[in-house]
């Protein structure tokens, strides 16, 4: 029998959410109702894509208590109404205090892989799943759990979305070669657009100059209405990216010092574009990137535009 209701708590970013979207679509055929509580604007995310009915804001002052020895009566009431909790978290204190309100013991998942285990973060939440008795099986391909119902917005398939930013400033490829990715895909008859996060603003000096449209975007549900308008998509490793990915655009993402073997956005269409380097990815492992992070220096326009056609080409051959 289905569980009632289900709780997923997630204290991460943009990217690592995305990253349990396979799992909570796999959650969706056991469950009557998925909540989530999280960031605001990723359960307000969560919501808009179907995949959750209900989202709480995880900054909401009431909820601070579930990081104390007292709980907020408020929080008390409303976790007593889930017959299932899912948690990622690292804290066994916050799951012991989850564990006082909830009917059967939290299923408690890291929000990653120990740093040493070359796994798939979806990959692995879904194992953990299967640990935790709430899934019978892992699908060997979790790109397949879920497409969207409808898009936010017709499609241009010329519209290619660039996105030069990151959340880690060690994650960027130069903008100068994104410029060059632009340049190359207009003289080719395709219409590149920039995408600007509210942290990235220091890239808008060297957007500026650029007769192309720059998107500054701060609500998630405009950037899912942008993305969905696009033919397809090309960023570093970033929130902007997985979502990309996940909705389900060609997405070209560079990779520089962070694993794609643990961290690759997760969708039907996307490849990773990063050099065969004989040195570990460092982004989990080290404070700083090299004096020279060949990872990033080494991957060059010509690279990520091939990339780029081979996906695109094949979307619109309909395969």
């Amino acid at each position: 029998m289905p569980v009632p209701k289900l709780l997923i708590i997630h204290q991460g970013a943009l990217g690592d959410f995305i990253l349990t979207f396979p799992a909570i679509a796999r959650l969706q055929a056991h469950t009557d109702c998925i909540d989530v509580l999280c960031q605001g604007r990723l359960g307000r995310l969560a919501q808009s894509l179907g995949l959750a009915n209900n989202a709480h804001p995880l900054e909401a002052a009431r909820f601070a208590s579930l990081f104390s020895h007292q709980t907020d009566a408020r929080t008390d009431a409303l976790l007593a109404t889930y017959g299932d909790i899912v948690l990622f978290s690292l804290s066994g204190a916050l799951e012991q205090s989850v564990n006082r309100l909830c009917v059967q013991p939290v299923c408690r998942i890291p929000p990653r892989p120990p740093a040493g285990i070359r796994i798939h973060l979806a990959q692995f939440v879904l194992e953990k799943l299967v640990r935790c008795g709430r899934i019978d099986e892992v699908d060997a391909d979790p790109t397949n759990t879920w497409a969207p119902k409808r898009k936010a917005a017709p499609e241009i398939p010329a519209k290619i979305l660039l996105h030069p930013g990151a959340g880690s400033m060690r994650k960027r490829w130069p903008v100068s070669h994104f410029l060059d990715v632009a340049t190359r895909l207009a003289a080719d008859g395709l219409t590149p657009e920039f995408i600007l996060g509210p942290a990235e603003t220091d890239l808008v000096p060297a957007l500026q100059h650029v007769n192309r449209p720059v998107h500054t975007l701060e609500d998630l549900q405009d950037l899912v209405v942008l993305l969905q308008s696009a033919g397809g998509y090309i960023g570093n490793d970033s929130g902007a990216s997985h979502l990309a990915a996940f909705l389900g655009l060609p997405s070209v993402v560079i990779f520089g010092p962070t694993d794609p073997v643990r961290w690759a956005p997760v969708g039907r269409r996307v490849k990773i574009v990063r050099p065969a380097l004989q040195c570990r990815p460092c982004f989990e492992t080290e404070t700083t990137n090299c004096d020279t992070p060949e990872c990033l220096e080494q991957t060059i326009p010509r690279q990520v535009i091939e990339a780029f056609y081979t996906l695109y080409r094949e979307k619109n051959r309909g395969t």
